[in-house]
């Protein structure tokens, strides 16, 4: 994990963030949909907020999340149900803005870097005994700790560029991958989801309220090419 104070760039897309998105589906064969929820918990007097991503299907995965770093304090990364992270996803910080770059995760057995290859038509190998989970599943959560309970907050995972989710077909035993931010002119890449923390006192934000935490393009043009260097593209 990196963690350091960066650029997050202004011009990040707008968006109304509901307090939870609909269920994540692999809608056709290179289009897939994430969502998430979060919820708080109290330890030692500390509120914390838990993030929780779950796709559908999922072999392996790179994704990217966005958060009010004005707001909370980025904690760290859980896998679950049986899913590992790679400690080598990125968090940069700058003013109101946060983002969680590159985190890559697998189902054991199906780790797509290990195999040196783009994460595009990969095959289960023959060895594997243990498949992924079937259907929407928790596959990984991430920890905030809460610095203005008396705000609300909004959180985002989506897929930048180079990201991408890797859908396991227990029939076939082929992964189909969609990559990229959804883009409706291929019926391609990965929807993004976002999910609200309401202020302890506050009243809801409203549906139509922007936020500006996501956006494909609104990272800093170095850090794209650090994270082209990363992944090697087919």
């Amino acid at each position: 994990m990196f963690l350091k104070a960066g650029c997050v760039c202004a011009s990040a897309v707008l968006f109304c963030a509901p307090v939870e998105v609909s269920a994540a589906i692999i809608k056709t064969a290179r289009h897939a949909s994430t969502s998430n929820r979060t919820v708080t918990t109290t330890t030692s007097g500390q509120r914390s907020i838990l993030m929780t991503v779950d796709p559908l299907d999922v072999a392996s995965f790179q994704l990217d999340v966005s958060f009010e770093a004005g707001k909370v304090e980025f904690v760290g990364i859980t896998g679950l149900n049986g899913y590992v992270i790679d400690q080598t996803y990125e968090v940069v910080t700058e003013g109101p803005g946060g983002q969680i770059f590159g985190i890559h995760g697998y189902y054991p057995g199906f780790n797509d870097r290990l195999a040196f290859q783009p994460p595009v038509g990969l095959q289960a190998a023959a060895a594997v005994t243990a498949t992924p989970p079937v259907g929407e599943v928790d596959i990984f959560q991430v920890t905030f700790l809460d610095l203005a309970p008396e705000l609300s907050k909004t959180f985002a995972v989506f897929a930048g560029p180079f990201d991408y989710i890797n859908a396991y077909n227990s029939d076939t035993g082929l992964t189909t991958t969609a990559m990229g931010l959804y883009d409706p002119a291929t019926d391609q890449g990965v929807d993004p989801a976002f999910s609200t923390v309401d202020g302890i006192s506050s009243v809801p934000l409203p549906g139509g309220l922007a936020t500006g935490l996501i956006s494909g393009a609104g990272v800093l043009a170095g850090h794209l090419r650090r994270r082209n260097g990363r992944l090697k593209l087919p």
